[in-house]
C-alpha cells in the first residue's frame, strides 16, 4: 500500500506542472460555459410590461380652470376716486415731491382720506406689507397671471395674505405716503402682467 502511495506521489511531482495546466483549463472551460449559459437565460427572460398608468381624470386629481376666454374688466380701486396721475413708462412727469420729471408706472386715484379701497378684480391676496414711504401695501394675484399692487393704503387693512378676494370687496382706506407726499392724499395702483409692469388703463370699465 505503501508502495502505491509513493508511485502516485512520485507521478504528481513529476507532473505537477502538466496537471496545473489541466486545472486551469478546466476551470477555464467552466466559467465560460457558466457564462454563456448565464447570458442565454437572461435574453430569453421577457421584457417587464410596465402598468398602465391612468389618466388625471381617472386619479380624480383637480385641473386648473384658464380664464383666457374671459374678458377681464376692472373696477375702480378707490370709491368716488378720480385718476390724477396716469400711467407714464415712454415719457416724464412732473413728481411734485422732488421737483423732477420721471416715469411714473402706475395710475394715482384722488380722494378724501378714508375713501374706501376696493378690489379691482377677483383674486387672492398674496401680501400684506407696511412700508416706511408707500404706506399699508397690498398686493393681490388674479387670473391671467395679472397682479395689482395697492399702495398708499391706512395702517388698518381688512385683508391678510391667502385671503380670497372677489371684484369690489373692501380690502382699506386711502391715506397719504412719504413718495409721492407732494400729489397730496391718493392711492398708487400698480399693474402687474407677466411679471411686467403695465397700463392699467384699458382695464378699467370707467375708462372704456
Amino acid at each position: 500500500m505503501k508502495k502505491f502511495f509513493r508511485k502516485v506521489w512520485l507521478f504528481l511531482k513529476r507532473n505537477t506542472y502538466a496537471i496545473a495546466v489541466c486545472v486551469c483549463v478546466v476551470l477555464v472551460i467552466t466559467m465560460v460555459t457558466l457564462t454563456a449559459l448565464t447570458f442565454v437565460n437572461h435574453g430569453e427572460e421577457e421584457t417587464p410590461v410596465l402598468p398602465d398608468i391612468p389618466s388625471s381624470e381617472e386619479q380624480n386629481v383637480p385641473t386648473i380652470p384658464t380664464d383666457t376666454d374671459k374678458v377681464i374688466e376692472f373696477a375702480f380701486p378707490v370709491i368716488n376716486g378720480v385718476i390724477s396721475k396716469g400711467y407714464a413708462e415712454d415719457f416724464l412727469l412732473e413728481d411734485k415731491t422732488s421737483g423732477d420729471y420721471i416715469t411714473h408706472q402706475g395710475v394715482d386715484f384722488q380722494a378724501a382720506a378714508g375713501a374706501k379701497v376696493v378690489a379691482v378684480f377677483d383674486g387672492v391676496v398674496e401680501k400684506v406689507e407696511p412700508s416706511m414711504m408707500d404706506g399699508m401695501v397690498v398686493t393681490i394675484r388674479h387670473s391671467n397671471d395679472l397682479v395689482s399692487v395697492y399702495r398708499s393704503l391706512a395702517d388698518e387693512v381688512f385683508v391678510k395674505a391667502g385671503d380670497t378676494v372677489v371684484k369690489g370687496q373692501e380690502i382699506g382706506s386711502v391715506s397719504s405716503n412719504i413718495t409721492e407726499k407732494g400729489d397730496g392724499i391718493h392711492l398708487h395702483y400698480e399693474l402687474y402682467e407677466a411679471d411686467k409692469l403695465v397700463d392699467p388703463t384699458a382695464y378699467f370699465e370707467s375708462a372704456k
